[in-house]
């Protein structure tokens, strides 16, 4: 008697993972954006030149990080003019610096993580530029 072998069809084929320019999968250069603050998301965004969704996380992290380093570089200009007139005014100005390197650190950790989890975060008052700034060259 023969014996027939029934074969199943072959599985699916996983659906391909979308690269970037850059030759990294779109997640990986998201975090790449991300992870450095506003300097590797303006190396990515220099370097990226087709993937609007990777070139969106790298122009969010320039405006947004570079927003932040500003206003701590400003909030440092003040406490040190307050040593050259009043505690008070040093310490507001030390302060507002470490309220603002905290916000940065959140924002950089919600990011990382949202883009790990496949996500996209969204940071307030910067969508209108980073939409302008996104669009590949």
């Amino acid at each position: 008697m023969p014996t027939s072998v029934v074969r199943s069809p072959p599985p699916p084929a996983s659906p391909p993972v979308a690269e970037t320019s850059l030759g990294l999968s779109r997640k990986r250069a998201a975090i790449l954006a991300y992870s450095a603050g506003w300097v590797t998301g303006l190396l990515v965004l220099w370097l990226e030149g087709q993937d609007r969704d990777t070139r969106w996380h790298a122009a969010q992290s320039v405006l947004g990080f570079g927003a932040l380093t500003v206003l701590g570089c400003a909030c440092l200009g003040v406490a040190a003019l307050g040593i050259l007139s009043s505690l008070t005014v040093f310490r507001a100005g030390l302060w507002a610096a470490q309220g603002v390197v905290l916000i940065g650190v959140l924002l950089w950790l919600w990011s990382m993580v949202q883009v790990a989890l496949g996500g996209t975060p969204r940071w307030p008052l910067i969508g209108a530029r980073v939409e302008r700034l996104a669009v590949p060259s």
